[in-house]
């Protein structure tokens, strides 16, 4: 598998998991004037303080600190190797505010005044500091907007990495493959919510990593790591191996 691959897989599985905690994802291209791409953004996400799913008999993971309002996430995906921090065009001084402004223009939340007081500490919030090994999650003051108030968290994601007591909290393999795990593979029938359909309702992005999920299930023998991930998603890509979806 190549490391295009293995990055896109890492991308598609954190959305998986911002989708399982109740967000509306997407991900996002910024333009600049010069007719060039200033940066593009992996994940951004947001989810609404009424958001319900008791149904599923799952709502969020206490580990991502969803908190009682709008929420908007602004993720990056860190592969194993690079630096757990976030890319250039959030935090440089030179690209950081046009870069910041034309999000949240895109969002459509903020008014200009809005955008502006906030672009300041959100630059802030993005850059790297030595030493910090904060334990939760980064986030700016609480907004007051005309659709209710809104915190913005700007969230690293490594999914690659186990765990680091060295840096601040981000959310690795471990938070990613536990909860996805509770949310796709109980090990009890529902009572309100089916677990067993065809798995590729869930889009070509996401459809092979729920099948792996979905395919452990019976058994209840977790992946252990990423690279289990990677394997059995090889697996699948092969011709004979794409022809039963579900179960």
């Amino acid at each position: 598998m190549t490391t295009k691959e293995k990055s896109n897989i890492q991308e598609s599985l954190s959305t998986l998991y911002l989708r399982l905690n109740g967000y509306l994802t997407t991900s996002f291209i910024i333009h600049n004037s010069e007719k060039k791409i200033s940066g593009e953004l992996d994940v951004l996400a947001i989810r609404f303080p009424n958001h319900s799913q008791n149904d599923t008999e799952h709502n969020s993971s206490e580990f991502l600190e969803v908190p009682e309002t709008i929420d908007l996430v602004v993720a990056e995906i860190k592969s194993n190797g690079k630096s757990i921090q976030f890319n250039k065009p959030l935090r440089q001084p030179e690209n950081a505010v046009e870069v910041w402004t034309k999000i949240l223009k895109w969002i459509g939340i903020l008014n200009d005044t809005e955008i502006n007081n906030v672009v300041p500490e959100l630059i802030e919030l993005v850059q790297p500091k030595e030493n910090t090994k904060l334990i939760t999650l980064k986030s700016s003051k609480l907004i007051s907007t005309q659709f209710g108030p809104l915190s913005i968290r700007p969230i690293l994601f490594s999914p690659e990495r186990i765990d680091l007591n060295n840096t601040d909290k981000f959310i690795g393999w471990t938070e990613l493959n536990d909860f996805i795990w509770q949310c796709l593979c109980p090990n009890e029938q529902r009572d309100e919510c089916g677990t067993r359909y065809d798995f590729t309702a869930w889009g070509t992005s996401l459809f092979e990593i729920v099948k792996v999920f979905k395919d452990r299930q019976n058994s209840q023998i977790k992946l252990e790591s990423i690279n289990e991930l990677y394997s059995e998603i090889e697996m699948l890509r092969k011709p004979a191996a794409n022809t039963v979806y579900s179960k």
